[in-house]
């Protein structure tokens, strides 16, 4: 087992080296290049121009054709899954996709992750907060991937249990704050908050259990 990482980890400034898994320069990339992260950028804000607009049926059409020919022009690119770019990309916020937040890394360790989020109008479930179900989605991504931080072998949720403890507000930066909490056998546990200064929005804790050899 290892130790408990402590409570006081500090949200923001500097003293920890980036985690492997938070933007080691030199990681595996998919390609794409810089042009990948600035289109996955302009997708996230039109979800969020697209959930904050209320489109005339003539702008509504003229939209959907246009979604209709950009869909048409990726669909021969399809590739298979190990050669995909989407969610593969380890150096851009949320690796690159779109389905979850898009996490900002400010500093961590093999142990620990802290940096911010804000979630856009794309997330708000109504009366100005996040929608519940869009911060288990948050928690997912950083806890699984601080999971398989410094090296540690593959692994997937078993269970993510989440507490919500006050509205988590859309459209202002809010701290995150994950750590590995225990390891036994192929079993890791790992805790993460979310908090707008001193409010706590939601905590959770995950289970995350090792790949065996050759378990997709």
């Amino acid at each position: 087992m290892t130790a408990e990482a402590p409570d006081d980890v500090p949200l923001s400034g500097g003293g920890f080296p980036p985690t492997r898994t938070w933007g080691e320069p030199g990681l595996p990339n998919p390609g794409g290049g810089a042009e990948y992260g600035d289109m996955i950028a302009e997708l996230r804000h039109f979800l969020d121009v697209l959930a904050a607009a209320a489109p005339d049926p003539a702008t509504s059409a003229g939209l959907a054709a246009d979604l209709a020919a950009w869909s048409g022009k990726l669909t021969p690119m399809a590739v298979e899954e190990r050669r995909a770019i989407f969610a593969r990309r380890l150096d851009l916020p949320g690796r690159g996709q779109t389905m979850s937040p898009a996490f900002v890394v400010e500093g961590g360790d093999r142990d620990s992750v802290y940096g911010t989020v804000t979630f856009g109008r794309y997330y708000l479930g109504g009366g100005g907060a996040v929608h519940g179900g869009a911060i288990p989605l948050l928690f997912d991504e950083v806890l699984g991937r601080l999971a398989q931080a410094g090296g540690r072998a593959p692994c997937r949720t078993a269970y993510l249990h989440t507490d919500y403890r006050s509205i988590t507000p859309v459209g202002v930066e809010l701290q995150v704050r994950g750590r590995f909490v225990s390891e036994e056998g192929r079993k890791r546990v790992l805790r993460a908050e979310i908090r707008h200064g001193d409010v706590l929005c939601a905590e959770a804790e995950g289970l995350f259990v090792q790949l065996r050899p050759g378990q997709p």
